[in-house]
C-alpha cells in the first residue's frame, strides 16, 4: 500500500490547503467588516444582505454540485472554483456599491459551492470505509484552521495596509493554491494505475466491478423520515456556525463593550474549539460504529450528537445571560472554545451520516440534500437573523439560536429510534 500511501498524503494535503482557502475567500468580508464599517457607513440590514446574498448562491450551488460531481472531474470542480472565488475576491476591491458588493458576494457563493462537494467524492475514491468518518473530519478542520488564522490575519494586514489589500491578497493566494491543486490531486486511484478502494470492504484494494449497485432512486431518499431529521439539525448547527462566525465580533464589540482585537481572539476560540470537536467527533464515533455497527433504527454516532447540540444551548445562554464587559476573559474564550466545539462536531458527524446510511450509488445525493440544511441555515443566519437584531439587539440574535438548538434536540430525541435506513426499505 505504500503507492497508495503516497497519493493520499499529497492529494489531502492539496484538498486540505484548497479547502482553507475556500473558507477564507468565503469569509474575507466578515473578517474586515469593521474596517469597512469605518469606511462607508453600512445599516445591519446592508451588512446582513451581503450575508445572505452569498449564503443564498451557496446553498443552490452546493446542493448542484453535489449532483453533478458523480458526472464531472471533481479534481477540476475543486481547482477552478477556488481561482474563480480568488479572482471575485480581488475584483470586490474595486468597487464602492453595496449593490455591487451583493451582487459580487452572490457570484462568490456560486462558486464556493463547488469546493466541498468535490472534496468528499474526492476523499471517498482514496480512503477505505474504516478510515472514512476520522479523515472526513481532519479534512473537516480546515476550515477551522483557516477560522483561526484568517481573522487575526486580516486584522493586521487589514490595519496595516487597508481591508482592499487584504482581500487581494487573499485573491492572489487562492489562485496559486488552486493553479498547485490542479496538478497535485487525482479523482481516484485507477487515475495512476492503480485498483480502486473498495467502498464496501474494510480498506481492502478491490475491483470497482464487484461493487453492488442498488435499486434506490432519489425519490426513495426524500421520503425517508431519518434523512429529514438530520437535516433540521444540520440546519440548526451550521446556522449557528454561522450567525456565531459572523456576528459574534460586533456582538461582543457593540453591545458588551470589549474590544475589536479581543472580539478576534474570541472567534479564534471558537475555531480552535471547532478543530477538536471535529476531530473528536469523527474519530469516538468510528469507535462506537465499528462496536455496534450501521444500525438500522437510530445510530451510534447519535448520543454524541446529541451531546453536542445540548452544549451548544447551554454556551448560547451563557454567552447572553452571563457575559458582560467585567467577565473573565477566560471564561468568555472558554464560551467561545465550547461554541465551535459543539457546532462544527455535528457538522461534521451529520456528512458522514448522511452518506453511511444511504445507499453506496447514491451517496453524492443523499449528501446533498442533507447539505441543503446547512445551507439553509447559513442563509437564516444572514439577513434573517440581522433583522432579529435590529429589534432586539445581537443579544436577541443569539437567544434565537440558542431556542432553535433547544429545538433541534427535542426532535432528536422524539425521533432516537426511527428507521435510519435512506431509502427504500424504509418507506
Amino acid at each position: 500500500m505504500g503507492s497508495y500511501g503516497r497519493y493520499q498524503a499529497a492529494i489531502f494535503c492539496a484538498m486540505y490547503a484548497s479547502y482553507m482557502l475556500y473558507i477564507a475567500t468565503r469569509k474575507s468580508f466578515t473578517n474586515v467588516m469593521l474596517y469597512v464599517i469605518e469606511e462607508k457607513d453600512i445599516s445591519k440590514a446592508e451588512l446582513g444582505l451581503i450575508s445572505s446574498s452569498l449564503m443564498t448562491a451557496y446553498s443552490m450551488s452546493k446542493f448542484l454540485s453535489g449532483l453533478f460531481v458523480d458526472r464531472m472531474s471533481p479534481r477540476v470542480m475543486l481547482s477552478m472554483g477556488l481561482v474563480l472565488c480568488g479572482v471575485v475576491n480581488i475584483v470586490f476591491t474595486a468597487f464602492d456599491s453595496i449593490s455591487v458588493y451583493a451582487t459580487l458576494w452572490f457570484v462568490n457563493g456560486l462558486v464556493q459551492g463547488s469546493g466541498w462537494p468535490a472534496c468528499a467524492k474526492i476523499l471517498r475514491q482514496w480512503f477505505a470505509p474504516a478510515q472514512f468518518g476520522t479523515w472526513w473530519s481532519i479534512l473537516s478542520t480546515s476550515m477551522n484552521i483557516s477560522g483561526v488564522l484568517a481573522p487575526f490575519l486580516s486584522t493586521i494586514v487589514a490595519m496595516s495596509y487597508g481591508w482592499r489589500v487584504c482581500l487581494q491578497a487573499q485573491g492572489l493566494l487562492a489562485v496559486t493554491i488552486a493553479t498547485i491543486s490542479l496538478f497535485v490531486v487525482k479523482n481516484s486511484p485507477k487515475d495512476v494505475g492503480l485498483e480502486n478502494i473498495s467502498t464496501s470492504t474494510g480498506g481492502k484494494v478491490k475491483s470497482e466491478k464487484a461493487e453492488e449497485v442498488g435499486e434506490d432512486t432519489t425519490w426513495d431518499l426524500i421520503k425517508s423520515p431519518f434523512l429529514w431529521v438530520v437535516f433540521i439539525v444540520d440546519c440548526v448547527t451550521f446556522g449557528s456556525v454561522c450567525g456565531c462566525i459572523d456576528w459574534s465580533q460586533l456582538y461582543l464589540t457593540q453591545e458588551v463593550g470589549l474590544g475589536a482585537q479581543f472580539a478576534s481572539a474570541f472567534v479564534g476560540s471558537l475555531q480552535v474549539g471547532a478543530t477538536i470537536g471535529t476531530i473528536a467527533a469523527g474519530y469516538l464515533t468510528d469507535r462506537q460504529v465499528a462496536k455496534y455497527g450501521v444500525q438500522e433504527r437510530g445510530s451510534a454516532r447519535y448520543p454524541m450528537l446529541a451531546g453536542f447540540v445540548l452544549v451548544l444551548a447551554i454556551s448560547l445562554h451563557l454567552l447572553v445571560f452571563w457575559t458582560n464587559a467585567q467577565s473573565s476573559r477566560l471564561w468568555i474564550l472558554l464560551l467561545g472554545f465550547l461554541i465551535g466545539n459543539c457546532t462544527f462536531g455535528p457538522v461534521a458527524l451529520i456528512g458522514v451520516l448522511v452518506i453511511e446510511h444511504a445507499p453506496k450509488h447514491l451517496s453524492g445525493t443523499s449528501h446533498a440534500i442533507g447539505s441543503l440544511g446547512a445551507s439553509l441555515g447559513a442563509v437564516l443566519s444572514g439577513l434573517p437573523l440581522s433583522f432579529i437584531a435590529v429589534h432586539y439587539e445581537w443579544a436577541g440574535a443569539f437567544v434565537a439560536m440558542e431556542i432553535a438548538a433547544v429545538l433541534a434536540l427535542v426532535l432528536m430525541i422524539v425521533t432516537w429510534r426511527i428507521p435510519s435506513r435512506i431509502g427504500q426499505e424504509n418507506v
